[in-house]
């Protein structure tokens, strides 16, 4: 779960005009066991539920004068993702959005062209946004959205289905490539064969930066639009996969919560890496949260002008 709290001046549309005010996350793992069950345990909804209440409580204190809060694939896919988006409304006070496939992709591809600017407003770009149950995968050029799909699986969920070992074994491995290669295959097919621009969200990705730009501690403006060759990525994705839990755990760049599932994750970037070749991958820091940053601005915006 991911808080942001901005300022946003002028055209909402453009990026140059978002200002963090504060940023923040905590791992939940609402994808936890949901394959298995078809619901988010109890444990797991009670932890979203008191985090997003702590953020909401945060984002107000810091001045926020609306709030938006945006689900995705685990309380899409959930019996019980109402009754889970219900408590973190009560929580939050803030009537809780589970958004569809198709919104999330649009959203986070507009996010993330923002946020990179000028170097790919004219350029066609993939962009995709890895999460701990499901997989966005959307083509475009510049800031026009065009193909997307949702994959079905993320960090967490592949995970659980494929990775026992520490480090996970060569058969793990391959069980887990196997799926996601044929899924991206199926599922992408209709999308470009290269593209100039591959760029990443999501934690994993961060890590991936920030190991090749050999930082000690996460540093959003040293990592956002930083380009990983494909030499060096396939070097830091082999140095996450051949590592062991505790070694990743002490690497300063990993946050908490994250040292057992990036490796899946790792494995999911390399997949996509290969189906879209191009020059590198690029780190974006901006996703999800960005996106409804703007349309909270947009939505306060509309509710001014009514009552004036």
């Amino acid at each position: 779960m991911r808080m942001l709290v901005a300022e946003l001046t002028g055209a909402a549309e453009t990026g140059a005009d978002l200002i963090t005010v504060a940023r923040s996350g905590e791992s939940c793992r609402l994808a936890r066991g949901l394959e298995r069950t078809g619901s988010i345990e109890d444990e797991m909804a009670e932890r979203a539920a008191s985090v997003a209440g702590d953020f909401a409580r945060r984002a107000r204190g810091l001045g926020a004068t609306h709030v938006v809060v945006g689900a995705t694939a685990a309380l899409r896919r959930a019996s019980n993702g109402a009754a889970v988006a219900a408590r973190i409304a009560e929580r939050t006070g803030v009537e809780v959005r589970i958004l569809t496939g198709d919104e999330e992709a649009q959203l986070v591809y507009r996010a993330v062209i923002a946020g990179l600017g000028a170097r790919v407003r004219s350029h066609a770009c993939v962009v995709f946004d890895l999460g701990g149950g499901s997989t966005e995968v959307v083509s475009g050029v510049g800031e026009r959205a065009g193909r997307w799909t949702s994959l079905p699986f993320g960090a967490v969920s592949l995970t659980d289905r494929h990775l026992k070992g520490d480090p996970p074994a060569g058969q793990e491995i391959d069980a887990l490539r196997d799926e996601v290669r044929q899924t991206i295959m199926q599922q992408c097919a209709y999308m470009p064969e290269r593209t100039p621009i591959l760029a990443g969200v999501g934690g994993t990705v961060t890590v991936l930066a920030s190991l090749d730009r050999n930082l000690s501690t996460y540093d959003p403006a040293l990592l956002e639009g930083w380009q990983i060759a494909p030499d060096r990525l396939e070097a830091r994705i082999d140095q996450i996969v051949r590592s062991t839990a505790r070694e990743r755990g002490s690497w300063p760049i990993m946050g908490e919560g994250r040292a057992d599932i990036v490796v899946a994750g790792a494995l999911v970037v390399r997949e996509l890496a290969h189906r879209f070749p191009g020059p590198g991958l690029v780190c974006s820091t901006q996703g999800l949260r960005y996106a409804l940053a703007r349309l909270a601005a947009e939505e306060l915006r509309e509710r001014n002008r009514a009552q004036s």
